[in-house]
């Protein structure tokens, strides 16, 4: 998610203006100027301007959400300003390790994916790497592996498949494998609602203890539930809104 769109909805989430936002990050830097001014965080939420170090160190603190993850989205901004965020550009971040999948994939040889969960840009790496007999591979690891770890890591990728031709088979081991689904989901929510990874787990498990969070976890996952390259992700968007829907609009002012 764009750094812009983060920073409008953490505010919005607080009933703040954007003249009230800019006035709490003035007394955060004690600037006697004001700065950054309304018009600044207009710049940053539409995307005109993103903001550089300094500013993401008081909006973190501001709007209480991690540096590194405010950050991460800057570097993410930045790079789609020198080009569209496409296969190539992914490649250059997760190009080795998606290779060495990849391959491990081709040879049958499932043990790397059973190590860590895979990072969702490695998995669209490597399933534009993945052929026919490869998925074939991939099905029978998501239905069958003995470890969750592997499970998930075979579906994340079968997910990305150009075509989302294996949409159907994700889904319906999204809805009868819990450990899976717990670990798609925590992923998803870290990735998309900008937390760290246990209370991305707490929020998949128990998202009715956060309900005061409620509007804007669901408007995170609303944008999410539109994502063309992951079908699981959409899957698991969808879950999320439909367990948030009761307390949508009943956040504390």
């Amino acid at each position: 998610m764009p750094i812009g769109q983060l920073i409008r909805d953490l505010r919005t989430l607080k009933h703040w203006t954007q003249a009230q936002l800019a006035e709490e990050l003035a007394i955060y830097a004690g600037d006697p100027t004001g700065a950054p001014g309304r018009d600044a965080v207009k710049r940053w939420e539409t995307g005109k301007v993103i903001p550089g170090k300094h500013w993401i160190g008081h909006l973190s603190r501001v709007l209480g959400v991690p540096a590194a993850q405010l950050a991460a989205e800057a570097t993410l901004d930045r790079v789609n300003r020198r080009a569209f965020l496409g296969l190539s550009t992914l490649a250059v971040t997760h190009g080795a390790l998606a290779s060495e999948m990849a391959a491990s994939i081709a040879s049958r040889d499932p043990a790397p994916l059973a190590r860590v969960q895979t990072t969702h840009g490695a998995d669209i790496v490597t399933a534009s790497l993945t052929d026919k007999a490869s998925a074939a591979s991939l099905r029978r690891w998501m239905l069958d592996g003995d470890m969750s770890i592997l499970r998930v890591n075979a579906a994340g990728i079968l997910a990305k498949l150009p075509g989302q031709g294996q949409a159907d088979q994700v889904a319906r081991v999204l809805a009868h494998d819990e450990e899976v689904r717990h670990l798609y989901l925590t992923a998803v929510t870290s990735r998309v609602c900008a937390v760290d990874w246990t209370t991305a787990g707490r929020i998949a498990s128990r998202p009715a203890s956060y309900y005061h969070r409620a509007d804007f976890l669901a408007t995170r996952f609303a944008k999410e539930a539109l994502n063309p390259r992951d079908s699981g992700a959409r899957w698991c968007s969808s879950v999320m809104l439909q367990e948030l829907s009761p307390m949508i609009g009943r956040s504390p002012a």
